[in-house]
């Protein structure tokens, strides 16, 4: 049996390989065809920011409205599709708690739905449909061994192969992209899982980099270490100012999906809102569109924004809510990273007379630090901006902003951008419970006591009125002495013992106190054919409080299996 799970191994470590190179493939034709697109509406190959900036002020309201009307009536489809498939069809949720296979048409639908949404303005990030196309190419890999049965691991692990190596070829981040799918997805960052997503990645990124350079995403940043105190404290306190930032983002995002969801006109509708409202905010602020990417560089390199960086971070925070309330398909890591940039920027900007230089430094910090929040992933949040700049100067203060901002947003709220996350922390927060959790708060009160003497006939009757299986015999003073049971009664009745139910009782019948945990009560059923278990309140005394039911027992800790 060992050895079959490592020829498991050696399969899927040698297919993550092919995984990864296709993932990357169907991820560059994508960018590609957007930027295709992009062109054939505008005429230009510049960033959707600038593209935006040259509209008259009309067609930035209507290139958005009509996009997201189109991408609306695509995702239409897609839940009509959706609605017949009993299925997960995100990837997460396909890998996290399903067999990983991805549904092909709901996929494509989706993936086209967002491809209207980038090319029109939405303010989501472009990775949400290039990582799910990835990773629908790991969930279609043939492999013999999957399809004999017993291979929904390996599906699973592929499918998150696939969408590793999306996520490298998007931000050129290997190390990250497999640490991302680990940490966020599977929840556990073991080796066994990480070797396969480690080949799938390198192999993404190579593609990436073999077609578009090998490079950075943020190149050309001179950081320099910078140890100063000022410096360190300023990134824990932009930590805690992204973590309650982050929180109050999911929030915004959750109220605005509740206020779009009551419109009426569905998707169609809502996504031509959505479009429109992000329009009118491009009317004052154009770095409000797209994914926030270039308007980052411009924030790095120190150039000058149309208007104040407050007033891009707020518009840009409007438009990110919006989109995504507006139920646009579509990522939102770009998005995050932009809102910690301009969070640094504006500390940086206010430390000018303090800690001269804080610029670019405090704007990386903050974008791990609101990614970390927001993600509620610090490992993954560090390496990721470590990555997309090679700045091994940025390690240490990353790493206090994230941890600072991660600590803080969990404080805030238990949400997180990834679903599996908040179930994950559920399921962990319920499972702490039932550890911690004592007998008193299960202990029913019960009528099935019975005094020690008591005659045979008057037990019979007992046992008719209440229908159980155990009678107490309980002393005046409430003393526990043992139990009855309905057997040993029908037995002393049918050869005429004498009328002596004490000593019918078992005497050592199991009993547990307020203070015993689930996993004695769990010990007890599963060693004594009982339903029931009585509760004294100490085990000298042995007063009779009341029972505890199996099936209450059993109810609280479901979450431990």
């Amino acid at each position: 049996m060992r050895l079959r799970f490592l020829e498991d191994q050696e399969v899927t470590l040698l297919a993550a390989i092919p995984v990864g190179i296709v993932a990357a493939i169907a991820t560059t034709l994508f960018k590609e065809a957007l930027d295709g697109a992009g062109f054939v509406l505008f005429a230009s190959h510049a960033d959707v920011v600038t593209v935006f900036a040259t509209l008259a002020l009309a067609w930035r309201v209507v290139v958005p409205a009509v996009g997201g009307a189109l991408a609306g009536g695509l995702l239409v489809l897609a839940n009509r599709l959706a609605s017949t498939h009993p299925g997960a069809t995100d990837y997460m949720e396909a890998v996290a708690n399903g067999s990983g296979r991805l549904p092909v048409r709901i996929t494509l639908l989706r993936a086209l739905s967002s491809f209207f949404s980038i090319v029109s303005g939405s303010s989501v990030g472009k990775e949400g449909a290039m990582i799910q196309l990835a990773a629908l190419c790991g969930s279609l890999f043939p492999s013999t061994r999957i399809e004999r049965g017993g291979g929904s691991n390996m599906r699973r692990m592929l499918t998150a192969c696939g969408a590793a190596a999306g996520l490298a070829t998007v931000y050129h981040t290997p190390f990250s992209a497999a640490v991302f799918v680990a940490e966020v997805v599977f929840g556990a960052l073991a080796v066994q899982r990480l070797m396969p997503l480690f080949l799938a990645s390198v192999a993404g990124a190579m593609v990436s980099q073999w077609h578009g350079g090998l490079q950075p995403l943020y190149p050309g940043l001179d950081i320099a270490p910078d140890l100063r105190p000022q410096i360190l404290l300023a990134a824990a306190a932009l930590g805690v100012a992204a973590g309650i930032a982050g929180a109050l983002f999911l929030r915004a995002a959750g109220f605005a999906r509740s206020r779009f969801a009551a419109l009426p006109g569905g998707p169609v509708a809502r996504l031509a809102l959505g479009g429109a409202l992000v329009g009118v905010l491009a009317m004052a602020v154009p770095e409000v569109v797209g994914n926030g990417f270039s308007t980052i560089q411009t924030l790095l390199q120190e150039q000058p924004l149309s208007v104040p960086v407050a007033a891009v971070l707020l518009a840009k925070l409007a438009a990110t809510v919006i989109s995504m309330g507006s139920g646009a398909v579509g990522g939102v890591f770009t998005p995050s990273l932009f809102v910690g940039a301009a969070l640094g920027q504006l500390l940086a900007l206010g430390m000018q007379g303090t800690a001269a230089g804080a610029a670019p430094l405090l704007p990386l910090v903050g974008m791990s630090a609101f990614l970390a929040a927001t993600s509620q992933a610090p490992l993954m949040s560090v390496l990721m901006v470590f990555e997309m700049t090679l700045a091994p100067a940025l390690l240490l203060p990353s790493m206090i902003g994230a941890v600072a901002a991660y600590y803080t947003a969990s404080r805030c709220q238990t949400l997180s951008l990834y679903s599996v996350i908040a179930e994950r922390a559920q399921a962990s927060a319920a499972a702490e419970h039932a550890r911690t959790l004592t007998l008193a708060g299960l202990c029913d009160p019960t009528d099935t006591v019975l005094d020690p003497d008591a005659t045979l006939a008057a037990a019979a009757d007992k046992f008719a009125e209440t229908g159980t299986r155990y009678l107490y015999l309980v002393q005046a003073d409430g003393r526990l002495l043992g139990a009855l049971s309905i057997h040993a009664l029908q037995r002393a009745q049918r050869e005429g013992a004498p009328d002596d139910v004490l000593a019918l009782a078992e005497r050592d019948f199991p009993a547990l106190t307020p203070d015993s945990r689930l996993r004695d009560a769990l010990a007890v059923f599963a060693g004594h054919g009982i339903n029931r278990i009585p509760l004294v309140r100490d085990p000298a005394g042995r007063e009779l409080m009341g029972t505890v039911s199996k099936q209450r027992v059993l109810q609280e800790a479901s979450c431990l299996f």
